[in-house]
């Protein structure tokens, strides 16, 4: 008895004796965190210019079976104490199309408005103003001594921290879990002392820390690679081109700059049908987001665009059934294989509706995730250029936004209906930079001589006249 009591004894002091070395090994490494990060703890507002490249969905890149990176810059201004932040972002997508975005929040709104006019014109939309901490967040993790910071000001190391160190590799590994949902794994090099990676298991994001050189005055990576959802290949991958404290933001990036407007609130949802040539409709809403055409001939109706979803698709349907109820979708009209022109389609087959596509379409849409457990039920009809269905004159054309990209042709109502050829904003506004493909398009138009009064855009904008159109040619091309 006195044997096992001895033993016992031995036994719990050997078995607490490792916790309490690694609990105090915790505390020793993270004051020696402390004490590296702490010229930079007392930084309250910051300017950060990065690029990137980030990786472009096949259903969102020129060939589905190969798809590339898109390019952008960034430029972002946080202010912490007094919540306020500045972002523009200028993306670069496939095929010259340029974005140049401004976010911003001050005391009492925050706006996102476009500099380049493709999207959203001179129009500004409202954001929620929580969205500083989801801004915050996304930059703080692009630089290593602010993505530590959960960590060095952890109170609770002993229940929440967890020490690993591995001698052979030169590496120490904190394992913070700040709430029962979460848990953070931080990877440090030891000599010299650096930050190498954060895996956020909860959210499966993974950053990897690189390049650390001096810059104004800070020692930080300068690259960032960042893997999300388990993905092998990295999600983005980040050059730091500055950083620098600053007082505050300056005054003028906080305020919409004159010529634009604040986008009416509150635009009715409601899809609405209306006429544009003879048994030619349009269905849209208020704010013409999307707009989607149908034909009938006889008792037979043909849509012309899919909608992003299956639940805009099935509003659109409900919307054309209410008003024909004895008329059936027998056909449906897509133009390229983009995930928002195709993610919609499942609601037309399920109608038994025939889909319209060129053969390069047809093919990725067979090859579409969405659809690997029911592409059995879709039915395809292979169009080709200058085909005529219908009263409808379709045109296939090779294209820098997509392999094969098309439009159809309303010959007698000199319509065209065209998704992303172009993109014309909702109050027509002539963008700075347009699209390579957009001229391409336009020469096209031109070449075949097509007698056209107007140009419905699946995004946006269903009136484009040829007087827009025209002007849009004029302006600087990517």
């Amino acid at each position: 008895m006195r044997f096992y009591l001895k033993s016992f004894f031995l036994i719990t002091i050997l078995a607490s004796f490792p916790f309490s070395t690694y609990a105090n090994e915790a505390e020793s490494f993270l004051s020696m965190l402390k004490t590296h990060y702490q010229n930079t703890s007392s930084i309250k507002a910051f300017s950060l210019i990065h690029s990137y490249l980030g990786q472009s969905d096949p259903y969102q890149s020129w060939d589905f079976q190969a798809p590339t990176r898109y390019k952008a810059f960034k430029i972002t201004d946080i202010d912490i104490d007094k919540q306020h932040y500045y972002q523009n972002v200028v993306h670069h997508y496939t095929g010259g199309l340029y974005f140049d975005e401004v976010h911003f929040q001050n005391s009492e709104e925050s706006l996102r408005y476009e500099r380049n006019g493709i999207s959203l014109g001179k129009s500004a939309i409202e954001q929620n103003i929580d969205s500083f901490n989801r801004y915050k967040n996304l930059t703080l993790m692009n630089v290593d001594f602010f993505a530590v910071k959960p960590l060095i000001t952890e109170s609770n190391i002993d229940e929440k921290i967890t020490y690993h160190q591995n001698e052979k590799a030169g590496t120490v590994t904190l394992i913070h879990r700040p709430s029962e949902k979460q848990t953070m794994e931080y990877v440090f090099n030891t000599d010299p002392l650096r930050l190498a990676s954060i895996n956020n298991k909860s959210r499966k994001r993974i950053y990897l820390y690189d390049d650390y050189r001096y810059s104004n005055g800070y020692y930080f990576a300068h690259s960032l690679v960042k893997k999300y959802n388990g993905d092998s290949i990295p999600s983005f991958i980040i050059r730091i081109e500055k950083f620098e404290e600053i007082e505050q933001i300056e005054t003028e990036k906080l305020m919409l700059p004159s010529g634009y407007y604040k986008s009416a609130s509150g635009k009715s949802p409601t899809l609405t049908i209306a006429p544009i040539a003879k048994s030619l409709y349009i269905v849209t809403d208020e704010s013409a987001i999307e707009n989607v055409l149908f034909k009938i001939n006889n008792n037979d109706i043909t849509v012309f665009g899919a909608s992003r979803n299956s639940k805009s698709s099935k509003q659109v349907i409900d919307t054309i059934k209410q008003r024909f109820p004895d008329k059936k979708i027998t056909a449906v009209f897509v133009t390229h294989p983009y995930s928002d022109h195709i993610s919609g389609l499942l609601p037309y087959v399920e109608l038994g509706a025939k889909i319209y596509a060129d053969a390069y379409t047809v093919k990725a849409i067979k090859a579409f995730p969405l659809f690997s457990r029911v592409i059995k039920k879709f039915s395809f009809e292979t169009i080709t250029t200058g085909q005529v269905i219908d009263d409808v004159r379709f045109y296939v054309l090779e294209n820098t936004r997509s392999k094969r990209q098309s439009f159809a042709y309303f010959e007698k109502e000199g319509i065209i209906f065209q998704t992303d050829f172009l993109e014309i904003a909702f109050d027509n506004t002539i963008a700075n930079i347009l699209p390579s493909y957009s001229k391409r398009f336009i020469e096209f138009v031109r070449s075949e001589q097509l007698d056209v009064n107007r140009i419905v855009g699946f995004h946006r904008n269903n009136d484009i006249s040829l007087e827009v159109m025209n002007k849009s040619y004029q302006t600087n091309t990517m």
